[in-house]
């Protein structure tokens, strides 16, 4: 494994080139740990979710690349929201499950923090280190062997919406073959976790999540006539972050 050439992220890149069958075991191991967790959690909590079906046939369909999108108001938003998948279909499509950037300064501190979080695929991401840095890079190529990789665009747990990050822009301008972009609301998440030290789990709560309707975004790519790279971003993440807030019915607090 070779070092992460990532200002900020101390350790080496986590993410093997050919990942042997035993790494693989182990990542199905820690990804059904944690999602079992999400489960059980909500097994005294209420998840309403609308229009599910759209993301679980597109989270089954391998023939495209799905790039999800949602608002971050909880501190385990990721992977609280993924109790919205049936346990068979979970574990049917184990290895179509998501890659999500992850912040390199608080899941990923320590070596043994960086094995387990990379293990369920979180992907260290150093806030601040622009849209050219070795996570977008490995979220692109994940998305060019048409897996899925799921965002938070703002960038952070906020309690107000915030103008979103143009590594999106980047992720959708350079894969091959741009993914379907999915937009998601989560209503209340934050109802369930305690949002401050010491954190802990609240029962007795409904969380509604709020799946949109997908965008090929190769049909928006077609749409854009500037050939300047940080043009194309800027047009692809005010598109995305309309089309977000606009699911949420909110607009965002300049920040």
């Amino acid at each position: 494994m070779s070092v992460a050439n990532v200002d900020g992220f101390k350790f080496p890149w986590p993410f093997p080139k050919k990942p042997s069958a035993w790494y693989r075991f182990k990542s199905r191991a820690t990804m059904t740990f944690v999602y079992l967790c999400a489960k059980t959690l909500f097994s005294g909590n209420k998840l309403v979710v609308h229009n599910r079906e759209t993301f679980l046939k597109l989270f089954e369909d391998r023939s495209r690349s799905l790039l999800t999108i949602s608002n971050h108001r909880c501190n385990i938003d990721d992977p609280l929201v993924w109790a919205m998948i049936p346990m068979r279909r979970f574990f049917k499509n184990i290895d179509r499950f998501r890659y999500t950037p992850t912040a390199h300064n608080i899941c990923f501190t320590n070596a043994l923090h960086t094995y387990w979080f990379s293990l369920g695929r979180c992907v260290p991401i150093v806030r601040g280190a622009g849209v050219f840095q070795e996570c977008v890079d490995f979220c692109i190529s994940k998305l060019n062997e048409k897996q899925w990789v799921h965002m938070y665009p703002e960038g952070k747990v906020t309690r107000d919406p915030i103008r979103i990050k143009w590594g999106i822009g980047r992720m959708i301008n350079e894969t091959t073959e741009p993914p379907i972009l999915l937009p998601i609301w989560v209503k209340d998440m934050d109802r369930v976790w305690a949002s401050k030290p010491p954190y802990y789990p609240i029962f007795g709560q409904t969380v509604e999540v709020v799946v949109g309707e997908p965008i090929d975004t190769k049909m928006f790519l077609a749409q854009i006539t500037t050939e300047v790279e940080i043009e194309r971003r800027k047009i692809l993440a005010d598109h995305v972050q309309n089309v977000l807030f606009s699911l949420g019915k909110c607009k965002p607090v300049e920040k």
